[in-house]
């Protein structure tokens, strides 16, 4: 007989636990591979914008508009897929998107004109939208508030791996073979992603009741009152600046070393890589700094909001300088800075939104957030690309495309040190919550 008082053991075995253990990490894994592709699918085109534009004879400004109009249905269908995540499973969601991105690769092959180009361009960007919340929502299926800061910077540091990895290879694919075997290659590896995640795939069970237990009431607030948190406004400040310096990076970045700095093809592929290894290394840092930090029992206010603000203050003024200066070397880790410490703000933000936001209402927040921060990625390269066209010269445009970003990323994360406080408005959130399920 156990002794009065004793608590119960798990009553789930030790082999159970381990296989919950490795399916949640193998979930995470292919999440990781999931945003690895859809930056692939992204930068290849930035790649290959020398090319296309002399192919098909496109001035700066229309290529601009080619880039921007991957964002022409990315915010309305990251919203509609997100309100959709409630009642569809995100297994079969980032199934979907992912066999779209593929066919919208393959189509680029056959182009013989700009009409296919820029078709394909918005489809993908219908199919990425819902990307990055969709990702994130299934892998915060698997761990508790506290846990999920790592498998979150894994999962948006996929994107750096993917612009590490992808830019030299894709750059050599280019090269030796042509800017249509490129999409061809990143249609090849999508189609071998689906297959994976047909077989690795599914949903958590952190958001389902025990088994045997009552189902968990599918508490629901008024989206106001998430979205006009001080939390989510701070977030989506900052945000909304980090996402245009990523557009740029993807759309520009490697056409600002060759035509401004005047770097060659490989020179380019080389330098434009840094940011991408410097931003996947600087997004798990900061998330695993970050969880042991909340493991300390240090306030999500200073743990995501003050020290994801502090990191985004220091990415703006890197983006303000950047072009005031001459010195090769100080210039390429300027570069660095500017195009990576932004991406914290990614993986921080998200996770602070998953903590105020009541579990059936994640993904829909989440995709909400995507589709209005996402907006400064359909402006960013038609911007970029008209200041350049206007500018005395390449130099001169670009340094006037750079300080856009960098005030906005200055501006937000002073407002994250200011107003984003995860616990105090998840408890006024949850407090609604719990008002409106009372009879």
């Amino acid at each position: 007989m156990k002794p009065a008082g004793t608590r119960p053991r798990s009553a789930v075995p030790a082999g159970a636990a381990g296989s919950t253990w490795l399916r949640r990490w193998s979930v995470v894994a292919m999440l990781l591979l999931f945003m690895l592709i859809n930056y692939g699918d992204k930068t290849v085109l930035g790649l290959a914008a020398r090319p296309i534009m002399h192919e098909f004879g496109l001035s700066p400004s229309q290529y601009g508009l080619l880039s921007s109009s991957f964002f022409f249905l990315f915010s309305v269908c990251a919203l509609a897929v997100g309100l959709a995540s409630s009642r569809i499973s995100t297994r079969w969601i980032l199934l979907v998107l992912a066999l779209i991105w593929a066919v919208t690769q393959v189509s680029v092959v056959a182009a013989s004109g700009i009409g296919l180009l820029l078709a394909s361009r918005i489809a993908l960007g219908a199919a990425e939208g819902p990307a990055q919340p969709m990702a994130l929502h299934a892998a915060h299926s698997w761990f508790p508030n506290a846990k999920r800061n790592i498998p979150s910077a894994l999962i948006v540091g996929g994107g750096a791996l993917g612009g590490a990895i992808a830019t030299p290879l894709l750059t050599v694919v280019i090269v030796h073979f042509g800017w249509r075997a490129a999409f061809l290659a990143m249609f090849l590896v999508g189609c071998v992603w689906c297959v994976l995640w047909l077989v690795i795939g599914r949903d958590g069970p952190v958001d389902r009741a025990p088994a045997g237990a009552a189902p968990l009431p599918a508490s629901r607030v008024p989206y106001r009152r998430i979205l006009l948190s001080g939390t989510w406004l701070g977030g989506f400040t900052g945000a909304f600046g980090a996402y245009w310096t990523s557009t740029l990076m993807v759309a520009w970045l490697p056409s600002y070393l060759e035509m401004a700095l005047g770097y060659s093809t490989g020179e380019a592929a080389a330098i434009a890589t840094i940011p991408w290894v410097a931003g996947l290394i600087l997004t798990f840092t900061h998330g695993a700094l970050t969880q042991w930090l909340l493991h300390l029992g240090v306030p999500s206010r200073i743990a995501r909001g003050i020290l994801g603000g502090c990191v985004l203050i220091l990415a703006g003024l890197a983006m303000v300088l950047l072009p005031t200066v001459t010195q090769p070397t100080l210039r390429i880790v300027l570069i660095a800075v500017a195009f990576s410490f932004h991406g914290v703000t990614f993986a921080n933000g998200q996770t602070v939104n998953s903590e105020i936001s009541p579990p059936a209402q994640r993904g829909a927040v989440l995709s909400v957030s995507v589709a209005l921060v996402t907006v400064a990625g359909l402006l960013a390269p038609y911007v970029t690309g008209r200041l350049v066209e206007a500018a005395d010269g390449p130099a001169a445009g670009f340094a006037t495309a750079f300080a856009i970003p960098g005030v906005l990323m200055m501006a937000g994360g002073v407002a994250a040190l200011f107003f984003v406080r995860p616990e105090r408005d998840a408890r006024r959130i949850a407090a609604l919550a719990v008002v409106k399920e009372k009879p």
